[in-house]
């Protein structure tokens, strides 16, 4: 085997061992890739679910604190409007 030929060998191996690593980097990345994929679908799902329990719980609160609510509620208490002189105003003495 002369000199020639071991170098071209050795090139041969160099090149075979930088196509496997090149190879296994890729495969690698794609399945990086995927987790990302995965994981972002699974953020946005969650994102919304949020975004439809805040629409309900902002349409729950305007429908408790409606006027009519808030009058049937103070009924059903045995709440009316305030006398003359039961409400007291205090200063701010600071």
């Amino acid at each position: 085997m002369s000199q020639a030929d071991k170098t071209l060998l050795w090139m041969i191996l160099t090149l075979l061992g930088a196509a496997l690593t090149l190879g296994l980097g890729a495969v690698w990345l794609n399945i990086e890739r995927m987790d990302v994929a995965y994981d972002l679908r699974k953020m946005e799902k969650s994102l919304g679910q949020k975004e439809d329990l805040a629409v309900k719980l902002t349409v729950e609160r305007n429908n408790l604190i409606s006027p009519y609510q808030l009058k049937r509620l103070a009924g059903r208490l045995g709440l009316g409007v305030a006398a003359p002189g039961q409400i007291r105003r205090i200063a701010d003495t600071r």
